[in-house]
């Protein structure tokens, strides 16, 4: 901003405790007798400004809140040759105490002699609930000029003068309780006199920088919509001889169209969407002057109508429970004047289910599933032969889809939707393989940063921050303000990021030292684990890989007194390990966690490390090849295995059905990753209730594996950012006798990932007669090649024969390894 500075409606005073069915200490579920009524509207801010033809017009906005902007009545965006693009729900999650994004639009080509700026600004992240009071409840502000850029070269900026009102059409909005909008209320473009204006007052209690926006803004993938499945128009319910009973079903569709139609006054429709999304529907009705529409929102259906099976309602009803206390609501009045258009901007719903009913006939001509993410570039794609494979994998990237929201959030629809920190750096390898995540995390680590004010150094465990007074800093969640910065580094080799954020990292190592070698607080140990391991036993692995992180940081910036710090640190806190966990040469800790940590963190000596790889192959073949590990020990599981020459163990852990596993989830129809394994299950019905997500990505950070491992696309520790790469694919060789009952051997792999430096290909299949790997390296780069020889026979690359012994000097440890340049190879093994 070069003038304005922000303002605000003294009108606006927020209660402490904006919604009564929550209050502080309390537990409330999502109920649809909880009603969801209207408030008195939302601050609206307004400029009227002339316009000399020929002139250059700019707009240059920001909020304390969630804002939209409107010229002439009409939404400001980017006008682009295929159409306006819009930025939604403005300005996005930043710590406000911090900074807060800028956002700036040409609109020369929407302004007229006489010209009204409107914007329409709700609490969102700074005043909703999802902030926690953090902030104090304050009002919503606004902070807006006008740049007009004259034909005679004369510029003015245009930043006071802004009037103000409460009101319009959006008369409730929150993230998590939903929108209400009354299509009847007058619009404070075309009807300014129907609203009681006043000027806008300094808001004095902005402490925020007010910068470009940094990161990806949040947008509609049209490429993503989602149109109903099937529709079910049902009236009351019936007995089925459950506590809840079952709905009445009137009649039931499916397929395009599905949904249109008339709906009677105290029917309800629920569509299926097919596919658990994070956004917002599209509704085009016909109805009269004033009748109401209510929206509920759920990820499931209740399956039986019974509460021992965790019904919170009847069978075929929506299971709305585990959203807690976030309404997640939809209200539309309608204006009464033919086809009615309706999409909620101020908040956003994690569903695969919609209902709708009204208080009078109304005719649904159409609604959709619109997608709303901050995963904007997608770069990666892999599949095999096995379809719940696929499946799973599709699980994932829709995950990562709702999730990757502004921030890296936990979950999308219940009253939570945080940026944890530890789910962040679990699934961060994964997320960077199926998309461009250098500017989103880029941005995510200078939230991290503005998180330490008043922690003494700690990372939040929750970011941007949101609690106060909270022990922060917690053994794999603090540690992600490193372990991104890493990630970043390996992808995408990026410097600058690591050179910005080195200081925050020194200064997250210093607040570590007060707790000398013991490592960081331990509120969450291996999260929600099969099997429990001593948090003080995390806590310290992660402290030696926060040590080994700074020394490279160190290295890569040209600091070797540092480097030589904190490889001393590293070698002093793998002392502490040693003499605190092992014992007569194993560790005490024997869960398949522990060792996992012990074996990524190399913090065992050679000759305690082939017994630990045999120990944590014995535990997990003696738990029936299933997982025992929680958060931590799962965004760590198959690729410390394959690291550690597992491999095969990898595809049983992958291919296995049986609770707990990836593929367990995906046969009780999981449409994303589940918070638990067993969130919901055939044989029992709902899980716990209290922290039951449907869209809870961390546990797809197998993904990284199987891009990295499976199918061999992964980045050179030595020489990052994909110029020099390793190709080094571990098919499925598992003999008739290791595999286990159930299962078949993965045949076929293919993967493709849009690297920093051109796009890698990587694809093996076990056919007749033989293996056959093709890849492509892209132009400018090298590939070191590292493929297992599955037989005996002649090996060809590119059709030239090579016997065995040929290659013997190629072959260590049954590894073929040699280097190529770019270019389009195929290597067949008979």
């Amino acid at each position: 901003m070069k003038k304005a500075t922000f303002v605000y409606n003294p009108r606006d005073i927020k209660p402490k405790y904006p919604h009564p069915w929550r209050q502080p200490g309390g537990k409330t579920f999502n109920s649809k007798s909880i009603a969801f009524e209207p408030g008195e509207g939302q601050v609206i801010f307004r400029r009227e400004f002339a316009c000399p033809a020929g002139a250059q017009v700019r707009v240059r906005a920001t909020a304390l809140g969630i804002f939209e902007l409107y010229i002439n009545g009409s939404r400001v965006g980017h006008d682009t040759p295929e159409g306006r693009v819009y930025d939604e729900l403005k300005p996005t999650w930043t710590d406000y105490r911090s900074r807060v994004f800028e956002y700036e639009y040409d609109i020369t080509g929407s302004v007229k002699d006489s010209n009204v700026l409107v914007a329409v600004v709700s609490p969102g992240w700074w005043s909703g609930r999802i902030s926690f009071g953090f902030y104090g409840f304050l009002s919503c502000a606004f902070c807006g000029e006008i740049e007009l850029k004259y034909p005679d070269g004369r510029e003015e900026i245009l930043g006071d003068g802004w009037k103000t009102t409460i009101g319009g059409a959006v008369r409730r909005a929150d993230i998590w309780d939903g929108e209400y909008y009354d299509a009847r209320c007058p619009d404070p473009t075309a009807d300014p006199e129907k609203f009681d204006w006043t000027d806008a007052l300094p808001f004095t209690e902005a402490t925020c920088r007010i910068v470009r926006l940094v990161g990806e803004p949040i947008r509609r993938r049209k490429d993503l919509e989602r149109a109903p499945q099937s529709a079910v128009v049902y009236l009351g319910n019936e007995e089925n001889g459950s506590d809840y009973g079952r709905i009445h079903v009137i009649r039931k569709r499916v397929g395009a169209g599905c949904e249109a139609g008339v709906l009677a006054a105290g029917e309800s429709l629920i569509l299926d969407f097919g596919q658990n999304i994070v956004g917002r529907p599209r509704l085009r009705v016909k109805a009269r002057r004033g009748a109401v529409i209510r929206g509920y929102f759920a990820e499931m259906l209740n399956d039986s109508g019974l509460a021992l099976r965790g019904n919170d309602g009847p069978e075929g009803s929506l299971y709305i429970k585990n959203y807690r206390s976030a309404l997640a609501r939809l209200v539309y009045v309608a204006a009464g004047d033919g086809k009615e258009c309706y999409v909620p901007l101020h908040t956003f719903y994690g569903f695969r289910y919609l209902e709708l009913t009204a208080d009078a006939d109304i005719e649904i001509l159409e609604v959709a599933g619109e997608v709303i993410t901050s995963v904007l570039r997608e770069t990666g794609h892999i599949e095999t032969d096995n379809p719940e494979v696929n499946r799973l994998l599709s699980n994932i990237i829709w995950g990562l889809r709702g999730n990757y929201l502004s921030v890296p959030t936990d979950c999308p629809q219940r009253d939570e939707r945080l940026g944890w920190s530890g789910d962040t750096q679990i699934f961060c390898g994964a997320a960077s393989y199926f998309c461009d995540v250098s500017a989103f995390l880029k941005k995510w680590l200078g939230d991290a940063r503005d998180s330490q004010a008043g922690e003494g150094g700690a990372y939040c465990d929750v970011i941007p921050r949101v609690f106060a007074g909270r022990n922060n800093g917690n053994a794999a969640w603090g540690d992600a303000g490193l372990i991104v910065a890493y990630r970043l580094w390996l992808m995408y080799r990026d410097r600058d990021t690591i050179s910005e954020h080195y200081s925050s990292m020194e200064e997250y190592m210093r607040y570590l030292e007060q707790f000398g070698l013991e490592g960081p607080n331990i509120a969450y140990g291996d999260w929600l684990n099969y099997e429990t391991t001593d948090k003080r036993y995390i806590a310290i692995c992660y402290y030696a890989a926060d040590a080994e992180l700074m020394a490279r940081f160190s290295r890569i910036l040209g600091k070797p007194e540092r480097e030589a710090y904190y490889a001393g640190l590293r070698r002093r806190i793998e002392e502490h390990f040693a003499e605190k966990y092992i014992r007569d040469g194993e560790l005490t800790e024997k869960t398949q966690t522990a060792y996992l940590l012990a074996l990524k963190f190399n913090l065992l000596p050679g000759d305690m490390r082939a017994k630990a790889i045999k120990a944590l192959e014995r535990k997990i073949i003696d738990n029936n090849y299933t997982l025992s590990t929680g958060f931590v020990g799962t965004g760590i599981l198959n690729q410390t295995l394959s690291e550690v020459g597992l491999d095969k163990l990898c595809y049983s852990l992958l291919l296995q059905t049986a609770d707990p596993s990836w593929l367990y989830s995906v046969r009780q129809g999981a449409t994303t990753i589940w918070e638990r394994w067993n969130s919901y299950t055939h044989e029992r019905g709902f899980g716990d209730v209290n922290m039951n997500s449907f869209n809870h990505y961390a546990y797809g950070a197998v993904a990284e594996w199987m891009f990295s491992r499976m199918a061999g696309i992964s980045p050179n520790p030595g020489a990052p950012g994909f110029e020099r790469f390793i190709l080094c694919p571990r098919p499925d060789t598992r003999s008739e006798g290791e595999i286990p009952a159930g299962q078949r051997r993965v045949g076929r792999v293919y993967a493709r990932y849009d690297s920093a430096r051109g796009r890698i290909e990587s694809g093996w299949k076990f056919e007749r007669g033989g293996f056959t790997y093709r890849f492509v390296i892209p132009a400018g780069t090298r590939a070191r090649v590292e493929l297992p020889v599955c037989g005996g026979g002649a090996i060809r690359i590119n059709d030239v024969a090579f016997t065995p012994a040929e290659l013997g000097s190629l072959v260590s440890g049954g590894i073929l390894t040699f280097e190529l340049g770019a270019g389009s190879y195929t290597i067949r093994e008979s």
